[in-house]
């Protein structure tokens, strides 16, 4: 048994079609200050502290590390989702992603999902990982089995507790949600 954290990056100083790796807002450090207490009242002193290699994930995931003297530790497989890297068309594509399907989606992105899964097996303490929007939403989907893309509007800065025994993975809390997607 495992358990793992999972938290949304604060909110980014650029939005999705303007900055492929923008840096956290002033409020998003806020958001990242907030999430780091609420973690350190409930993630025991021993996890394990992953990020992805975004800018904003590794700044949200800084004051946590920082109270925990802990090192952060980079890992490639919890990316935001593959997405054209043209500003232009990534708010097109982004919209047309979040009323979509996963099955529908590219060979890269089934293959980007597949990773998130093994690496979140792979884990074998308590592991708090700073991602993104779509990973959560990609967790979001292995647990409930359904095909449609969007499965739940994580907030900036919200902590999602699950705990993996094996293949089964059950959620323990939920952090804040959106009342809309944004950007």
């Amino acid at each position: 048994m495992t358990d793992i954290w999972l938290v949304r990056h604060g909110e980014a100083a650029a939005g999705f079609d303007q900055d492929t790796d923008p840096a956290l807002s002033a409020l998003g450090r806020e958001q990242a200050a907030q999430s780091a207490e609420h973690l350190l009242r409930h993630v025991p002193d021993r996890a394990a502290l992953l990020s992805s290699p975004k800018l904003r994930a590794i700044q949200t995931g800084e004051p946590f590390a920082h109270a925990r003297a802990g090192a952060l530790e980079v890992d490639e497989r919890f990316v935001e989702l593959p997405s054209p890297h043209a500003l232009a068309a990534r708010k097109a594509w982004i919209q047309e992603v979040l009323q979509g399907h996963w099955s529908g989606l590219p060979e890269s992105v089934h293959l980007w999902r597949e990773e998130i899964s093994a690496a979140i097996l792979s884990c074998t303490s308590p592991t708090v990982i700073f991602t993104h929007f779509l990973v959560i939403n990609a967790v979001a989907a292995r647990m409930s089995g359904e095909d449609t893309v969007l499965q739940c509007l994580p907030a900036n800065g919200s902590v999602h507790h699950l705990r993996v025994e094996d293949q089964t993975w059950r959620w323990i809390s939920r952090g804040d949600m959106l009342e809309s997607v944004v950007n």
